[in-house]
Order: structure tokens, then C-alpha cells, then sequence
């Protein structure tokens, strides 16, 4: 895999890892604290000009910092046309954060296990990927991991292979793809506002180096990518933030089994310990699932503050345009979405808006100012919600949540079985109080 494709993948982690650096304690003899940030999936597809095809399957993640946490997530099975078709897939993401004899080590640890691999068409199988990296940050400012990738009788067409396959190794199916297999990168940067720790692997990596069943010339495939970051902190204090937004995510179901077909894009998170006032944003210059959905770009924000007396509040939004879904049966200009929340002495405030440019289904044209929670019945499509709007203050947190278009298919379309659902614009924020 060449450098320049390199640093196209360590920007999109970065961009997508909701992770901000904060001013470090003041003095270097002090104990580090870790912020931390990490996404496990099973699968990521993107087009060499940016259009995300398929954003990370069957992902987990956690972000934070004083506290422990985990995630987990699975799937019976993930298709992308002409390029990867596997089966179960499982992953897990944990972040462990321990107390040491002064300050703290926090640790993350990513795991993926994807079977039944066959990719482009066959040209690479496997009967299972197993994937395990780790990443530590202690309290003297330094970091550490670990990285490797199993690969269970893993075969290239007209390539032999090592029976243990070493760490980043690299092979090219001549005129079709370069291929690594269990990679690891790891680095430790040096800022003026905090130190940034990071290490992403994968299991295999694809980069085609010609038009290949309808896709063009520098496509990147990643199967077990992970994606893990730590940032030095200050030492957190009030509320525990949460959210997140993005522009579109499809899923099939048939029976017991989901097939995710994209997952969610250009997907923003936002860090537990705030963004301290700045904006994260994560883009991609748009989405294409064959057959099923184009749109063009697609741009998520997180902004977030908070203080050591319990006072917060998020604000997520994103914005989708060109929407074009299931050949023209839904259609858009442009469809926008923000949630807002604030806790301030106490009282929690709530506020969620959508703007639509030109939304037309099944060639009704939906008006501007729709209605929250606007539920209709589309012959020859399904169920359709305009606007739903949530929220909630149970649970030890204060929560609302928007979507703009939920689809939910009742007659099959474009290869999407009936009960198939389909989002479009949606953003959600959380806000739990200190304990104390």
C-alpha cells in the first residue's frame, strides 16, 4: 500500500474518531491523563476520489476518559457487490481505565472476528480473520501497543503464502490489486496541546489497481480495520457527554439474520469530556450503494462544552445533499439536521430542527415544515417517519434524538427485502450529570 494512500486512511481515522487533544496538565512532572477515542468494524470500502461506499460494518466504539467503557456489535453477514461478501462478523471495543500509584493507565482494547471471507469475487478467501490490537497510555506520558491479525486459512490466487504470516506483509495480484495483510501502524505525536497516541490495523487491505466489477481504479477495501487514539487531558470533571450524527445508513433483515448494507456515513461521535467549545467535523463527498443509493456530500458536526460545576451542552448536526434512493423513489435536494441539548444550573433544555431542500417520495412532494413524528403509509414503498423526534431523561441521562426520513420497506425494492429500513439525517445528543 503506497504512502499517499497511507495518509488518505490515517485522515479518514482521524477525521472520524470524534477525538480532540485538550491542554496538558501544566506541569511535565505531573501525571498524564488519556482522553481516549477507538472504532472497531468489520469492513470499509472507499472510492479513490472520497465517495465512501461502505462505511465501517458492524462497528463498535468507545470515547472518554475517567471512566471505563465498552461496545460491542455483530452481524450475520455483510455484501458489497463485486467486492467482499462474509459471514458472521463479531466485534468488541473496550476501554479500561485503572488507577496507578500516581495518576491513572488507560488501555484500549479492539477485537474483530469476521468469517467466511471471500473477497473480489472469490481472488481472496479465508475461513476466518481474527484481529486483536491494544493500546496503552500511562501515567509518565508513555504508550505502548500490541497488533495482530490471524488469519485462518487465508488464500490469494496464484500467490503462495507463508504458513504464520508476519506483520505488514504485502502482495500484489498482478493487474488486479495490492494486498496487505496483518497490518499495524503505531505512532506517538508531539503537540503543544497534548500528545497523541494512536494505532491502526487491519487484517487484510485491498487497493485495486484497475476497474474491477463496476468499481474504479484505487478502490480501498479493509477487512478488521481498527482504529484506536489517546490524547492527554486534563483531569475530567462534571457531566459525561454522548452523540453522535451521520447521513445515511441501510440494513436488511431476513428472518433472524441482518445484512447491513451501509452502515453509518460520515459518522461524527462526541468525546465524553467535551470538545472544549471546538467543532469536529466529519465528511465524505458523498455515498454510492449500486442499485440503491447515491447522494453527494455529506458533512457531520459535534460542538461541546462543559464545566468542573455540572453545566454542559452538545450540538450535533449533519447535512446530506443529493439524495437519490431506490432509482428516484426518494429524492432530495438537500436534507439538514441538528439536536441540541443544555444542562444549566440543574434544568435541562431541549431543541431539534430539520431543513429540507426538494424532498419528493414516490413523487409526493413533502412540504418544509412538516410536522415532528409524521408517519406515512406510500403504497409500493412502506412506512415512512418525517421529523421523528425523541427524547428522554431516564436512564441517568438527559437525551434527544432527530431523523429526518426513517424508511421502512414494505415491498421489496432494488434488492432490499420487505422489512428492509433505510435512515437518512439523523443526530442525537446525551448529557448524564456528575454523580457528585
Amino acid at each position: 500500500m503506497n504512502v499517499r494512500k497511507l495518509v488518505t486512511l490515517v485522515a479518514f481515522a482521524l477525521g472520524g474518531a470524534g477525538l480532540v487533544a485538550v491542554p496538558a496538565p501544566a506541569h511535565a512532572a505531573d501525571p498524564v491523563y488519556w482522553s481516549y477515542s477507538a472504532s472497531t468494524g468489520a469492513t470499509y470500502i472507499k472510492v479513490l476520489d472520497g465517495v465512501v461506499q461502505s462505511d465501517l460494518t458492524a462497528q463498535s466504539g468507545v470515547t472518554g476518559g475517567a471512566k471505563s467503557s465498552s461496545s460491542k456489535n455483530s452481524t450475520a453477514a455483510v455484501k458489497v457487490l463485486n467486492l467482499a461478501e462474509v459471514g458472521a462478523v463479531e466485534t468488541k471495543t473496550d476501554a479500561v481505565v485503572q488507577k496507578a500509584l500516581v495518576g491513572q493507565t488507560t488501555t484500549l482494547k479492539s477485537f474483530a472476528r469476521t468469517a467466511h471471507v471471500s473477497l473480489l469475487g472469490g481472488l481472496i478467501s479465508a475461513d476466518a480473520l481474527e484481529t486483536n490490537v491494544t493500546t496503552t497510555g500511562r501515567a509518565d506520558g508513555s504508550a505502548s501497543y500490541t497488533a495482530n491479525s490471524r488469519l485462518a486459512n487465508i488464500k490469494i490466487a496464484g500467490i503462495k503464502l507463508p504458513l504464520n504470516i508476519p506483520k505488514n506483509y504485502a502482495v500484489t495480484i498482478p493487474g488486479v490489486a495490492s494486498v496487505t495483510l496483518n497490518y499495524a501502524l503505531h505512532g506517538k505525536y508531539d503537540q503543544p496541546e497534548g500528545d497523541l497516541a494512536g494505532t491502526m490495523a487491519w487484517a487484510v487491505g485491498i487497493t485495486l489497481l484497475k476497474p474491477l466489477g463496476g468499481y474504479s481504479a484505487g478502490v480501498t477495501l479493509l477487512v478488521n480495520p481498527v482504529n484506536q487514539y489517546l490524547s492527554e487531558v486534563a483531569p475530567a470533571s462534571g457531566a459525561s457527554l454522548g452523540g453522535t450524527a451521520y447521513g445515511t445508513r441501510i440494513q436488511a433483515h431476513v428472518g433472524d439474520d441482518i445484512q447491513v448494507v451501509s452502515d453509518p456515513t460520515a459518522r461524527v461521535g462526541t468525546p465524553v469530556g467535551s470538545s472544549n467549545g471546538r467543532t469536529l467535523t466529519n465528511s465524505t463527498l458523498g455515498v454510492r450503494v449500486p442499485g440503491i443509493l447515491t447522494t453527494g456530500v455529506i458533512s457531520s458536526t459535534t460542538t461541546s462544552k462543559k464545566d468542573a460545576y455540572g453545566n454542559a451542552e452538545v450540538t450535533n448536526t449533519n447535512q446530506t445533499a443529493g439524495i437519490n434512493l431506490l432509482g428516484g423513489l426518494v429524492k432530495a435536494n438537500a436534507i439538514k439536521v441538528s439536536a441540541a441539548g443544555k444542562l444549566q444550573d440543574g434544568k435541562w433544555t431541549s431543541t431539534m430542527d430539520m431543513q429540507l431542500v426538494n424532498l419528493v417520495i414516490a413523487g409526493q412532494k413533502i412540504p418544509i415544515n412538516v410536522s415532528p413524528n409524521t408517519i406515512l403509509d406510500i403504497a409500493g414503498l412502506g412506512k415512512v417517519a418525517l421529523n421523528l423526534q425523541q427524547t428522554s431523561t431516564n436512564g441517568g441521562a438527559f437525551q434527544n434524538a432527530i431523523t429526518a426520513v426513517k424508511i421502512t420497506l414494505d415491498t421489496a425494492q432494488a434488492g432490499l427485502p420487505v422489512g428492509a429500513t433505510v435512515e437518512l439525517g439523523v443526530a442525537y445528543t446525551a448529557i448524564a450529570p456528575s454523580a457528585g
